[in-house]
């Protein structure tokens, strides 16, 4: 009878590797899209960096799951109508040329109106024991409004996160295949959506300092090409979005001196919340109520009732 193979060649097989996985959705983008990835994501090994960590939030239909697919050209991250939300955070990390790209796709963050607790829980499990070096917050190009549920969700994610996620933060809109209302230039119609978004996170929040930098993007199969087969917008520059969409992470990430560590035991929210501001003075003006306005009051109440002022009814 043969051998049996040892326990530790028979644990070896049984266990599947881990790590990133390779990159195989590179090698079939056009070749410029290719070579300006490996550059871009290879400038960062002048912060001795060979890793890049990025996290998708946004509400539920935005286009996180579409938009993680296509950066990679692979079909990883579920994305069809009609198909239920995942309520679990999926981690696809790619590695090609000597650098590996993490990509963390979220659930929705809103229920309705509401924020949704286990889409921000969900959000803490992705970015839990994680160095974070870059968030983008997707949202719609052909969204006209900036809603209450919207407004909710950017304090939410700073309540739960602190106002330094919102320092490493891109805003992604989706859908940039659109020909714009009223024959507006598509260019001043993408300058215009993205002021009223990043205004109104900046409003919420309080913080008038914060970049909010923002791409296009086009996840559709429709989308137009260049000569050399790369997806571009309709804008006058004709930008390759994918390029242009690691590129500004990328430079987010280069920005900041270290990646961004979240800590579940660390209370963020006290900061960001001004209904929790000055919560020492309570007891001091209850004690200043009971000891000098209450004997005022009720002196001027006896006076008046003395005095056959009081009213009846």
């Amino acid at each position: 009878a043969a051998a049996a193979p040892p326990a530790a060649a028979t644990a070896a097989a049984a266990t599947p590797p881990t790590g990133p996985k390779e990159w195989t959705g590179l090698a079939s983008m056009p070749q410029a899209t290719q070579k300006s990835l490996v550059d871009v994501l290879n400038s960062l090994r002048e912060k001795n960096q060979n890793e890049m960590t990025v996290v998708f939030v946004g509400k539920q239909g935005m286009g996180k799951s579409s938009t993680l697919n296509s950066v990679l050209n692979e079909r990883v991250a579920v994305s069809a109508p009609f198909q239920p939300e995942s309520l679990r955070p999926l981690l696809a990390g790619r590695a090609a040329a000597g650098f590996t790209l993490n990509l963390l796709d979220t659930p929705g963050l809103l229920e309705g109106d509401a924020v949704s607790a286990r889409g921000v829980a969900s959000v803490k499990l992705a970015m839990k024991d994680r160095e974070v070096h870059a968030i983008v917050y997707m949202d719609r190009l052909d969204e006209w409004r900036v809603t209450n549920g919207d407004r909710a969700a950017f304090r939410a994610l700073a309540d739960a996160f602190g106002a330094e996620m919102w320092e490493r933060t891109v805003i992604g809109l989706s859908h940039g295949q659109l020909s714009p209302p009223n024959g507006m230039p598509y260019d001043d119609f993408v300058a215009k959506r993205a002021a009223a978004l990043r205004a109104a996170i900046r409003d919420e929040l309080r913080s008038p300092g914060l970049a909010l930098p923002h791409c296009v993007v086009e996840n559709g199969s429709r989308c137009a090409t260049n000569g050399g087969g790369e997806k571009v917008l309709p804008d006058a520059d004709r930008t390759v979005w994918l390029t242009k969409f690691v590129s500004t992470l990328v430079d987010v990430a280069k920005s900041h001196e270290k990646p961004m560590a979240y800590d579940p035991e660390k209370v963020y929210s006290s900061a960001a919340d001004p209904n929790k501001k000055r919560r020492w003075l309570v007891p001091i003006l209850l004690a200043l109520q009971t000891a000098v306005l209450r004997p005022l009051v009720v002196g001027t109440i006896r006076r008046d009732v003395k005095g056959g002022k009081a009213g009846r009814v």
